[in-house]
């Protein structure tokens, strides 16, 4: 009877066993997840390129961000350069560039299920050139920067995601280059990593403003200067957040500077050029990683390369560890996929995005990247299944 009972139990677990979901259909399912990844792009020609895109384009992508597939574009907007993703909202916020004259930002909903895209609002931007989108963590501000006007605003982000503008910020002066610095051109704006500042960098004046985001609008705080001539044109926080990265895109150089409280002082520069090379370098884009270890810049010109830079834990100093071709012409903007194992970039000139890999440990990129066709790209955003972004 005993012997009975004990194959009895026996099969009963084997059963059970085999009714259990296997690790690797677990695997299988999960591979198959579609992500949303949304490009901006240019739609018409204009003094530094020659606009052909799609306007506003949503692709799905598999669950390692590869493998993009089209699945819809919003095309009634005039060069949407550069776009930003609601933090909680089916939102994506464009802006319209324009051509030599007056810009807004489109606000456009989205549904992930039918991937149809539609426009809710639009509204000035209270200048010209509109070049860079931003939110903040919440998702309670939108700030957006004009290149040809010079300044910086804010908008209050309504319940359903629309928007009301705020005050601008004007900025004044011009710089040694004659030909790109004689007046303010602003071409970058967002916030701290953890704290509510807001920075705004000024290619046209050498300047980065530091705002604090008031209900009425951006309130200045404190500024400093670059290396006169330099073109400061965007910047990114190391994630302790005491020290910053500003990209030089007429010097091809980078700055580390120390900013926190009452301490503002230059730490290093780092020209990203190598040494002997000359001619414009069109420093473009910069990005680090989450843990810190890592920045990403690239330069556009007469080099169109991508640069890894690996800081120093103590110091936050910057060294080159490699230096690789863009893989095309104007690498103008590069993004690191949420789980950071690819680096986006889209070449503006060459209508195409790569995706190069990229190693988690060492930092390097692969020289074999995957390309998506799309024409006179811009600007890539993320969203996640689950719905983080980046």
């Amino acid at each position: 009877m005993k012997n009975i009972t004990y194959i009895f139990l026996v099969l009963t677990f084997l059963f059970t066993l085999a009714c259990q979901p296997k690790e690797k259909n677990m695997d299988q399912t999960n591979l198959t997840k579609k992500h949303l990844a949304f490009i901006g792009t240019y739609t018409k020609k204009e003094g530094h390129v020659d606009g052909r895109g799609m306007g506003v384009g949503m692709y799905t992508t598999d669950a390692d961000w590869t493998n993009w597939e089209l699945k819809n574009s919003f095309s009634n907007i005039v060069n949407p350069s550069y776009i930003c993703h609601s933090p909680n909202h089916p939102v994506i916020y464009a802006v319209r560039e324009g051509s030599g004259g007056a810009s807004s930002i489109i606000v456009l909903v989205y549904n992930p299920d039918d991937y149809s895209m539609k426009e809710i609002q639009s509204v000035s931007s209270f200048g010209s050139g509109s070049c860079y989108v931003s939110t903040d963590r919440a998702g309670k501000y939108l700030w957006a920067a004009n290149y040809g006007s010079g300044n910086v605003i804010q908008y209050n982000i309504n319940e359903d995601g629309t928007l009301t503008a705020g005050m601008t910020h004007q900025h004044e002066g011009t710089g040694p280059n004659k030909s790109r610095q004689e007046g303010p051109h602003a071409h970058f704006i967002d916030v701290h990593p953890f704290r509510p500042e807001v920075y705004a960098v000024n290619l046209g004046v050498d300047k980065v403003y530091q705002y604090l985001p008031t209900a009425t609008g951006l309130e200045i705080i404190d500024s400093l200067s670059v290396m006169p001539g330099g073109g400061c044109r965007h910047l990114t926080w190391h994630p302790k957040g005491d020290h910053v990265y500003i990209l030089n895109e007429l010097s091809g150089a980078v700055e580390l500077w120390e900013w926190h409280g009452t301490v503002k002082v230059r730490r290093q520069i780092l020209a990203l050029p190598a040494a002997g090379n000359e001619g414009y370098p069109g420093g473009a884009a910069i990005h680090i990683t989450r843990d810190g270890r890592y920045i990403y810049a690239s330069l556009r010109g007469v080099f169109n390369e991508l640069v890894v830079l690996k800081t120093d834990p103590k110091t936050y100093e910057m060294e080159i560890i490699q230096r690789i071709s863009a893989g095309g012409s104007a690498p103008r903007f590069m993004n690191l996929t949420p789980d950071e194992n690819i680096l986006t970039v889209a070449l503006q000139d060459d209508d195409l995005i790569l995706l190069f890999e990229r190693d988690g440990e060492t930092g390097m990129l692969s020289s074999d990247p995957e390309k998506v066709n799309a024409k006179s790209p811009v600007c890539v955003v993320y969203e996640e299944v689950g719905g983080k972004q980046n």
